[in-house]
């Protein structure tokens, strides 16, 4: 899961050009720690998608999701799992 989650954060980093290391991301409190909005979470998970290859079904879409890395990881590897 460390990898998943060291993959996740260089994604945020990239996707909404954060002036941050990707070293420097917490694992909880994205939302608030980044300030992030719903079109920076919709654009991230639209990166999230597409480097692993997976789809993101709407009904899991939730605050749980974006705001906690250990969460999104989590469910990154389930979706690559059933993918395979």
């Amino acid at each position: 899961m460390e990898d998943t989650k060291a993959k996740l954060r260089k994604i945020l980093v990239e996707s909404l050009e954060l002036a941050r290391d990707a070293d420097d991301i917490p694992d909880t409190d994205l939302v608030q720690e980044l300030g992030l909005d719903s079109i920076n979470t919709l654009e991230y998970l639209i990166w999230v998608e597409s480097e692993f290859g997976i789809q993101i079904a709407d009904e899991d879409l939730s605050v749980d999701l974006i705001n906690d890395l250990n969460t999104l990881a989590s469910y990154v590897e389930a979706r690559v799992a059933q993918s395979v």
